[in-house]
């Protein structure tokens, strides 16, 4: 408001805005003479205001002063020459470079001074827009404010709507939209593809006609979502509120494990502000959604044509209600509220067309997933994922779950835990994937938290972020009993290769030896048998061995020579056992029957088998190495009469290795903890096939790049050691266990001993008999 002459200015709440042209194009104003300044810059914009003047002496109406020009090299000198030389107006006009200028705002914001900034086409190709409302208009109509009403609701409006959303996608900084729109909106579109064109913003666009269904909708955006990466997923909807909600409505029910369009997307809506009712009750999850509001005066609907490209809009302080200061409309965010979700204001388009934008457009962004409840799959698997349950109530803990809290903390989210109903990591069975895997290819989970190991084939299927624990391939198996074997104790320093070499020297050397004395004998002419000679040969070689000797040397020179060497030869011998044997009757130490796969395939005292359900069954299955075939086999073998080979159980598994004759394979340190509490437990001593363990998520997830550099801080920072060392078993019971000790010489450790003699004694007494039974068959045949 501004006073002249005395004379107060009174504006009508209820018609706080009016574009002077139109009322020119609609004859609220004929026939009135208006005091109007005209605001130039150059001679270009003197030649365009007689043409204006010309154009308005055609409607009856006749300007009163004229052209002044503006320099706006000097801008606040011209303003002061402005400022004495002024005969108050009734409207000012102004140039847009004169309107932009920073003293001429300031001057006329002083005054409170009635302008419009005009632009002809000859001079700016930008339309214009009025910021108050001409006194002329208000008097013309009178105090009859329904004919003033009538007045304006037939004009013709158009807002630039272009200007506006060019605002936006600037602040927003955008490189990509895709924009849904209706029929009545192309011209609005039109421009507003070629502001973003002059913005370097990349533009798609759909056509959504009001005979649309809603699968028809929902196919356009699974259209546009299919062609765009995630970080372009912004959209634009140019339709009345109606339209729009069914838009919304669609892309709020699309899957979001396939889209990830929640969290992943922005939706900015053009609303007039008779429309916020069919849009206020909303329950979206979707995250970011934006509405701009603007009078239905300046928007194409219903009947209304688009003529001019601008008004001012009076909005009050409460958004929704347009009765205060002067505003083009009201840009407005869906926020996340505990139990609903509510329309907040957070930006406004000023009366001189300004986008003021103090707060974040879409600031759930900056909130994750925004307590989004998640579905997650683990598998059961100290310690890694363990469960309790309390008053009803499963409690997961472990490894996993504390590595998925932190995830859940980082993004904003809250968890179901959920279980395989087939209890599988994942295979393929039947041409299909089970398990862990199987519920993330159907996308029947959002993420898996488990022992989950990367394989080439899973990835086909479901992706892996950065791994978070690495391990490898192992057996547990349990030792032979040692009992079992202690009446080998005294053959037990040797190696059977040994005892072989030892019996050929003795029989070799018995028969040298006999040679060499039967030859001494035939030289000197005695009376001795061949059999005698070879008897006292054979108890001379076996005393040698014996370390008894014997009561007499060999006749010969050459049967006494060996007999000396080999006298030497048994000193070596029966030290070396005697030092092996002494070892083995006082230390105990239990030996490995094998230490690789290729060794374990070898024998026959040990049966293996592994979980069914794990990667470990596709790899011995699927492997061209000839160890891994070979466990197969042997898996398959025992598995026609022994179906436990291939239990998905591992208790079933722990509970046959510590019965014995029995190893399982799987992963090395999860078996390892098992040995941590029953000393007859060993691993083998090979690894084979490193393995790493991931967060699994459903194939191609948007979710993937933001979870595994979440994956990486989480091993940098060490929270995984943190973790470990709060679920891992403190130390083992089994310490030397298998390391040499010393022990007492037990009846059990000499029972060999015993069954040599026993050996002995029954030779003897068989010897006896022989000799007995041959003593009577002699005196029979007397």
């Amino acid at each position: 408001m501004y006073s002249r002459a005395g004379t107060s200015l009174k504006m009508t709440e209820l018609f706080r805005y009016c574009f002077f042209l139109l009322i020119l194009e609609t004859g609220c104003a004929q026939n009135i003479p208006l005091d109007i300044l005209y605001l130039v810059k150059n001679n270009t914009e003197f030649s365009a205001f007689h043409s204006l003047r010309e154009t308005l002496l055609l409607r009856g109406i006749f300007l009163t002063t004229s052209p002044m020009l503006l320099d706006l090299s000097k801008p606040f000198a011209s303003v002061s020459k402005l400022t004495t030389q002024l005969v108050s107006p009734d409207l000012l006009l102004m140039s847009s470079q004169a309107c932009g200028s920073l003293a001429a705002a300031s001057w006329l914001d002083g005054l409170n001074l009635p302008h419009i900034c005009y632009h002809d086409g000859s001079v700016d190709k930008t339309s214009f827009l009025i910021d108050m409302f001409t006194k002329k208009c208000l008097q013309n109509s009178g105090p009859d404010t329904s004919s003033t009403t009538q007045c304006l609701e037939s004009l013709k409006l158009q807002p630039e709507t272009d200007m506006l959303l060019g605002s936006l996608v600037s602040s927003l900084k955008w490189s990509f939209i895709t924009i849904f729109f209706e029929d009545r909106m192309d011209a609005i579109v039109k421009s507003v593809s070629a502001q973003l064109s002059q913005l370097n913003v990349q533009c798609l666009m759909y056509k959504v006609n009001g005979n649309y269904t809603d699968e028809e909708i929902n196919d356009l955006i699974k259209r546009a979502i299919s062609l765009l990466p995630v970080s372009e997923r912004n959209f634009f909807i140019l339709c009345d509120g109606t339209c729009g909600r069914r838009v919304l409505d669609q892309a709020d029910k699309m899957d979001d494990r396939e889209t990830a369009i929640k969290m992943m997307s922005a939706w900015l809506l053009l609303v007039s502000m008779e429309d916020y009712d069919v849009i206020e009750d909303v329950h979206y999850e979707l995250d970011n959604v934006a509405a701009l509001l603007l009078p239905s005066l300046i928007l194409p609907y219903g009947t209304v044509k688009p003529s001019v490209n601008r008004t001012c809009i009076e909005l009050a302080a409460d958004w929704r209600q347009a009765t205060n200061s002067c505003s083009d409309g009201h840009l407005i965010t869906l926020l996340h509220k505990p139990t609903f979700r509510q329309w907040s204001p957070v930006g406004y388009v000023s009366k001189s067309g300004q986008m003021t934008v103090p707060d974040v457009i879409f600031p759930n962004k900056q909130f994750g997933f925004n307590k989004r409840k998640l579905q997650v799959v683990t598998i059961l698997l100290y310690p890694f994922a363990m469960k309790n349950s309390t008053l009803g109530k499963d409690i997961y803990t472990g490894i996993c779950l504390d590595l998925l809290q932190e995830l859940a903390s980082t993004f904003n989210f809250t968890y179901e835990v959920l279980e395989p109903p087939d209890g599988e990591y994942g295979r393929i069975l039947n041409g299909s994937w089970t398990g862990v895997v199987g519920m993330l290819e159907r996308r029947e989970v959002d993420m898996a938290v488990a022992a989950l190991t990367v394989t080439q084939e899973r990835e086909k299927v479901m992706d892996f972020v950065y791994p978070y624990y690495y391990d490898a391939g192992g057996a547990l198996y349990k030792l032979p009993d040692e009992m079992s074997t202690k009446w080998l104790t005294l053959i037990k320093p040797f190696k059977w290769e040994v005892f072989l070499c030892l019996g050929i020297v003795f029989v070799s050397m018995t028969f040298f030896l006999c040679g060499m004395e039967f030859l001494n004998i035939r030289k000197k002419k005695l009376s001795i048998s061949m059999a005698e000679v070879l008897s006292s040969s054979m108890w001379h070689i076996s005393g040698t061995f014996f370390k008894h000797g014997s009561h007499s040397l060999p006749k010969s020179q050459p049967g006494r020579i060996l007999i000396s060497f080999v006298w030497l030869f048994c000193i070596i011998v029966v030290a070396a056992y005697s030092g092996n044997l002494i070892a083995f009757l006082t230390v105990s130490k239990n030996y490995p029957p094998f230490k690789t796969l290729a060794e374990v395939t070898e024998q026959t005292d040990y049966t293996w088998g592994t979980d069914g359900g794990s990667m470990w069954t596709t790899l011995f299955q699927t492997s061209n190495r000839s160890d891994y075939k070979k466990i197969w086999k042997g898996i398959v073998n025992q598995n026609r009469s022994n179906s436990d080979v291939l239990s998905l159980n591992q208790g079933l598994h722990r509970s046959h290795v510590e019965a014995g004759s029995y190893i399982f394979m799987f992963d090395r340190d999860v078996i390892d903890i098992w040995s941590l509490d029953n000393c007859d437990l060993i691993l083998l001593e090979e690894t084979f096939y490193q393995i790493t363990y991931a967060v699994g998520l459903p194939q191609n997830s948007p979710y993937g790049r933001m979870v595994s550099e979440k994956m990486l801080k989480i091993e940098q920072s060490g929270l995984l050691q943190i973790w470990r060392s709060r679920w891992w078993p403190k130390g083992s019971g089994c310490a030397g266990q298998t390391q040499v000790q010393a022990k007492v010489i037990a009846l059990i450790d000499l029972q060999s001993a015993f069954y040599f003699l026993g050996v002995g004694l029954s030779t003897a007494l068989l010897v006896l008999m022989g000799e007995r039974l041959r003593h009577c068959c002699k005196k029979r045949s007397m």
